[in-house]
């Protein structure tokens, strides 16, 4: 990220630090404008980073948790009509699958509709599906695939789908389009095999095309990967 400095794109983010994060920072899981579940992630004793394999503990929670029922409304109807302006992207849609890290900024003890959340992050390049992580392979689990989901969080993982689905309905229907077809011919399956994906439908509306970055030198070939 930094190698080169500005001048080779490197990038540094100043942003406050927020003490608080040993408690826990809030996931705000979204499908567009649509916010689909929220997660409580919890750093491990002694640490203030709660990304997973980190030792951190996980919290779910539905979109309709009373306890942070000021923090999205706030963010749903104030915040979310203002950050794709603010970034100067604003005739691109939502991203469609995407999440957003808050962190409490306030003291313990301030009234919940007063509270203050300072964003983290904005995530849509990189984001998974905290109810697939069995599927993830790592040192312990070399073999993970799709069936070693449990079943009810792959009933929760396809609404997720589901949402993903209908929003994008929804944005190619509305006249955004690419702009054209793009070249895939320079790139190589490496995937053994389907598992886990819908068999494609007899007649599309639309077609689109499912794509994950596979590190030959990595493990697994990187974070986040299946055996297959």
């Amino acid at each position: 990220y930094l190698e080169g400095g500005k001048a080779a794109g490197g990038q540094l983010v100043d942003q406050r630090f927020c003490p608080r994060i040993v408690e826990g920072e809030l996931r705000y899981n979204c499908v567009g404008d649509a916010l689909v579940g929220i997660i409580h992630k919890k750093p491990a004793d002694g640490g203030i980073s709660a990304v997973g394999g980190t030792g951190s503990f996980y919290t779910y929670y539905g979109p309709e948790e009373v306890k942070f029922k000021s923090l999205t409304t706030n963010f749903l109807e104030r915040d979310l009509p203002k950050v794709m302006p603010a970034l100067g992207l604003a005739a691109e849609p939502i991203p469609l699958w995407w999440t957003t890290d808050f962190i409490l900024a306030s003291p313990v003890g301030t009234p919940s509709e007063d509270e203050k959340w300072i964003v983290g992050e904005f995530n849509c390049s990189c984001v998974g599906i905290s109810k697939c992580l069995a599927a993830y392979c790592q040192d312990s689990t070399p073999n993970a695939c799709y069936t070693d989901i449990l079943a009810e969080d792959l009933v929760e993982a396809d609404r997720y789908g589901s949402i993903m689905g209908q929003k994008a309905l929804g944005i190619l229907s509305k006249g955004f389009t690419s702009s054209g077809p793009v070249d895939v011919s320079g790139i190589t399956r490496v995937a053994k095999n389907d598992l886990g994906l819908l068999p494609q439908p007899f007649v599309p509306k639309y077609k689109g095309a499912l794509a994950e970055i596979y590190v030959r030198c990595k493990p697994f070939g990187g974070s986040d990967k299946s055996s297959n």
